[in-house]
């Protein structure tokens, strides 16, 4: 999807994510850290080096919940070094929505979805001030 100066942008938001992960390529690890995001279409990691091989790619993670690994083929998109030190790696995944695996990333990231939201909420409430209808003394705001 590209944006109207141009620039693309993702046609699915990604979640912020804390989550530890394992990066294989064919089999054998090649980064280990914590997830930065993540969206049922790919992910973004934080790795303390940055992977020798890039093909045959596997990110194996654990849902939010303590859930059983998730094996999920995916694709290197990019590696940045990151500012704060080590590296960034964006990944788009390859199984198809069809694929068991891919249905456990959408679960995951409906959980990590609901939790990020809840999160949002109080701290607008916690921030804002917002009144309940008891701060006005009755049920609702003046006037209502």
């Amino acid at each position: 999807m590209e944006r109207s100066d141009g620039a693309a942008r993702r046609a699915v938001a990604r979640i912020p994510a804390s989550l530890p992960y394992r990066l294989l390529a064919a089999g054998r690890p090649v980064a280990a850290g914590s997830l930065l995001d993540i969206s049922v279409r790919g992910a973004a990691l934080l790795a303390d080096r940055r992977p020798a091989a890039v093909h045959d790619l596997v990110l194996e993670l654990r849902g939010p919940d303590g859930t059983a690994a998730l094996a999920v083929p995916a694709e290197l998109v990019t590696v940045d070094a990151d500012p704060f030190g080590g590296w960034i790696i964006r990944l788009r995944f390859c199984a198809s929505p069809e694929d068991p695996a891919c249905r456990e990333v959408a679960r995951v990231v409906a959980v990590l979805r609901r939790r990020f939201n809840a999160r949002q909420s109080a701290l607008a409430r916690e921030r804002l001030g917002l009144h309940t209808a008891e701060a006005y003394g009755h049920r609702g705001p003046p006037g209502v």
